[in-house]
C-alpha cells in the first residue's frame, strides 16, 4: 500500500468551494476527497459537478413559488461545472493545487413586473490555491495522520452574464463572485482495520477520516459579500475487490447570512444548516489513472427564508498521477 506521505486535505472543498447562496439556495456541501501524493509526484484531474434546485424549501419543509412573495420568485437552477484540478507534492510535508472551474447555469425566476425570466450561459469561475502542510505525518500502517490548509479563491470568474434579452443576472448566479476569499482546513486520517474486500483473497486497510473548513468570503460584485461557512466531513473507503472500493462520507454545512451590499437581493433568504449522505465508488483503472464518483444526498436542510434546494447532488472526475522524477 502507498505511504501517506502529502496529503491533501479536502481537495472538493477546493474544487467545490463556490457557494451559491441568497435567494437561490446552497448549491452544494463540499465533498472530502482526499489525496496523497509523494514528493515529486504531480496530479492532473478533470472533475464534473451536477446539481439542479428544482425544489423550494421554506426552512426545513418543501414548499413552492411564491410561498414567501417577492419582487421576483425564484423558480429553478440548474449548476453545471467543469474542474481542471493540479496538485503537485513539494517535499514529504508541502503541497500546493489549483482548481480551475468553468460554470454553466441556466437559471429561472417569475419577476412581478417582466414575468417569466430566463438565463443559460457558460464562463470562467473563481480560481481556488491552496497550500498544504502535513503537521503530523503517519509513520507506520495505523499511525494517525494530521495536516492543514490555507486557501485563497480569487476573483477571476466572469460576473457579468446575460440573458438573450440583455439583463444582467443576479450576483448570486454569475459564474465569480467578484470577491476574494480564505479558506483554512485540517484533515485527521487513521487506519483502523485490516479488513477483507468482498471478491477474496486481498485484504486493506479500512480508514477512517475526520475534517473541517471554514471560509471567510469578502465583498464582491456590487458589495455582494456571501456568508462565511463551516463544512464537517466523516468518511470511510472499503476495498470490495483489488481496484475497486466503495466510499461513504456524510458531510455538513452551516452557512452564515449574507450582507447585499449594494444589491436588492433578500439577505434573509441567504443561509442555512444542510446535513448529506455522500456514498461513492473509485476505480483505480491502473497505477496511475482512477476514476471516482459520488451522488449527495440531502438527509436534513434547513434554510433562511426561503431558498432553492436540490434532491441530490452528482460529482464525478478522473485524475492522473504523474511522477516527475521518474
Amino acid at each position: 500500500m502507498k505511504q501517506w506521505t502529502i496529503m491533501f486535505v479536502l481537495v472538493s472543498i477546493v474544487v467545490v468551494s463556490r457557494p451559491l447562496a441568497a435567494s437561490c439556495g446552497s448549491a452544494t456541501c463540499p465533498l472530502n476527497t482526499l489525496k496523497s501524493l509523494q514528493s515529486g509526484w504531480m496530479s492532473v484531474g478533470y472533475f464534473h459537478e451536477y446539481i439542479d434546485q428544482n425544489q423550494i424549501y421554506v426552512g426545513t419543509n418543501r414548499s413552492h413559488v411564491g410561498a414567501i412573495p417577492y419582487d421576483h420568485n425564484e423558480v429553478e437552477t440548474l449548476n453545471e461545472r467543469d474542474v481542471i484540478q493540479l496538485q503537485a507534492g513539494l517535499s514529504q510535508n508541502i503541497g500546493l493545487s489549483a482548481a480551475i472551474p468553468f460554470v454553466h447555469r441556466a437559471h429561472s425566476h417569475i419577476d412581478q413586473v417582466n414575468g417569466w425570466e430566463h438565463w443559460d450561459f457558460r464562463g470562467l469561475g473563481d480560481i481556488v490555491l491552496t497550500g498544504m502542510f502535513v503537521v503530523i505525518p503517519s509513520d507506520r500502517q495505523f499511525a494517525p495522520a494530521v495536516s492543514v490548509s490555507a486557501a485563497m479563491q480569487l476573483p477571476t470568474g466572469m460576473t457579468g452574464a446575460k440573458n438573450g434579452a440583455g439583463e444582467t443576472a443576479e450576483v448570486t448566479i454569475q459564474p465569480g463572485t467578484g470577491a476574494k476569499a480564505g479558506i483554512f482546513g485540517i484533515n485527521y486520517q487513521q487506519a483502523i482495520a485490516s479488513v477483507p474486500a468482498l471478491a477474496g483473497g486481498v485484504y486493506s486497510t479500512l480508514p477512517v477520516t475526520a475534517s473541517a473548513t471554514y471560509q471567510m468570503n469578502g465583498a464582491g460584485t456590487n458589495g455582494y459579500r456571501f456568508g462565511n461557512s463551516l463544512v464537517a466531513s466523516i468518511g470511510t473507503a472499503y476495498q470490495m475487490a483489488e481496484h475497486a472500493s466503495f466510499l461513504f462520507q456524510v458531510n455538513a454545512k452551516l452557512q452564515g447570512y449574507a450582507d447585499p451590499g449594494a444589491t436588492s437581493e433578500p439577505r434573509e433568504n441567504t443561509g442555512g444548516t444542510w446535513v448529506y449522505a455522500s456514498p461513492g465508488l473509485h476505480i483505480e483503472i491502473n497505477d496511475n489513472l482512477s476514476a471516482q464518483g459520488f451522488v449527495q444526498i440531502p438527509v436534513y436542510q434547513n434554510v433562511h427564508g426561503i431558498q432553492q434546494t436540490a434532491p441530490f447532488n452528482l460529482q464525478f472526475g478522473i485524475a492522473a498521477d504523474l511522477d516527475l522524477l521518474e
